[in-house]
């Protein structure tokens, strides 16, 4: 790692305002707004291909990430870059353990290793965040100490250039990585349902400009823009976008939770995510998964349909599926009033075998 951005008299100075009960970051040069980024995330070498952000659980997902071309090997070897100056604010660190899945080799299953995750501030506005990084550069080390594997933030203060390595990734299938921006104004109709990293969600493509941006696109599997993905789709007065039961009152109840989006990997198909099989507070095997399907016939666009629109039926098959398929289901939904609809999913039923809404339907609000 290469010498702090911060000469050692302006780190003495920190320390001492830190001590005053002042925030430390507040001496850190960071620039003003809006920042390019010099270095990708890890070494492109190791990276099989970029998942945009968006993926629906049950929400669309904050944070996007790479697939690594040599997933399950050890000792980690792959890379993980500084984007550019900054300062690392926020360390966890977690233990995992290769999954028993056909796409693990047998002998590795359950072997554990490191997983640590990185808040990485590069502007007054700007953060970006590491996840899943297996091993932590010795000199980051030595600065943080020991930190607990009990996945809990740790508050920590590292100085660090664009283009120094942070740690290494591999044992793990993906890194996920993610950056807010709070300059970014996002179309959620409700901001105070979100935590801070979901309503300034950022597309990490847009800080990038040639050659980096157009080595990034090459290994991007969405091809419609926005290609880093979008986690806002709220329309106001439309079924688009996410959706609460009424009386949530936590981001994470999960089960009171409905999404009415598109797919983050194709961008045009209709995608719906019912979080009512989850739980509430996860458990060691966590809170479950979410019922997810597209649309057969990718028809009527969530976007135009509001309260004059009446019921509307949505066929549903299951994500990937092409409109020949199967009809798995159907979902009826309702705007009855502007910011509420009603909702109500048949599972194994065909369109002629329902007839309308029963006592089973669920309201939603914004």
């Amino acid at each position: 790692m290469r010498s702090p951005a911060v000469p050692a008299l302006v780190v003495i100075v920190l320390f001492a305002i830190a001590c005053n009960g002042d925030s430390i970051t507040n001496s850190y040069p960071f620039p003003e707004g809006r920042v390019l980024w010099t270095h990708p995330p890890l070494a492109l070498s190791g990276a099989e291909s970029f998942i945009a952000m968006g993926e629906p659980n049950v929400l669309p997902k904050d944070h996007g990430g790479f697939r690594l071309s040599n997933p399950y090997s050890f000792p980690a070897s792959t890379p993980v870059f500084a984007v550019r100056d900054g300062v690392i604010l926020k360390v966890r660190h977690g233990i995992r353990a290769v999954p028993e899945i056909p796409d693990a080799p047998q002998e590795l299953w359950g072997r554990e290793y490191n997983d640590w995750a990185l808040q990485l501030k590069v502007s007054e506005t700007i953060t970006v965040n590491y996840a899943h990084v297996t091993e932590l550069h010795q000199d980051i080390l030595d600065q943080i100490g020991d930190i607990p594997t009990d996945e809990h933030d740790r508050n920590v203060f590292v100085v660090v250039e664009g283009g120094d390595t942070l740690g290494f990734v591999d044992p793990h299938a993906a890194m996920d990585f993610s950056a807010t921006d709070r300059e970014l104004q996002l179309s959620f109709l409700n901001p105070s349902r979100y935590p801070e990293g979901h309503i300034y969600s950022a597309d990490i493509l847009d800080y990038y400009q040639e050659p980096l941006l157009g080595q990034l696109l090459d290994i991007t599997v969405r091809q419609l823009p926005p290609r880093g993905g979008k986690v806002d789709y709220d329309v106001a007065g439309r079924i688009s976008g996410n959706w609460f039961r009424e009386g949530t009152t936590s981001f994470v109840q999960w089960s009171r939770q409905l999404a009415i989006v598109y797919d983050h990997l194709e961008g045009d198909r209709i995608f719906i995510s019912d979080g009512s099989p989850m739980r509430d507070v996860p458990g060691s095997e966590g809170p479950g998964r979410p019922d997810i399907w597209w649309v057969k016939g990718n028809a009527p666009r969530p976007e135009t349909i509001g309260a004059a629109d009446g019921i509307v039926e949505y066929e549903l098959i299951f994500p990937g599926s092409a409109d020949t398929a199967p009809a798995l289901g159907v979902m009826l939904v309702e705007m009855f009033e502007v910011g509420k609809i009603r909702v109500e999913v048949f599972e194994g039923l065909t369109a002629d075998q329902v007839s309308g809404f029963t006592a089973a339907a669920k309201v939603y609000e914004r």
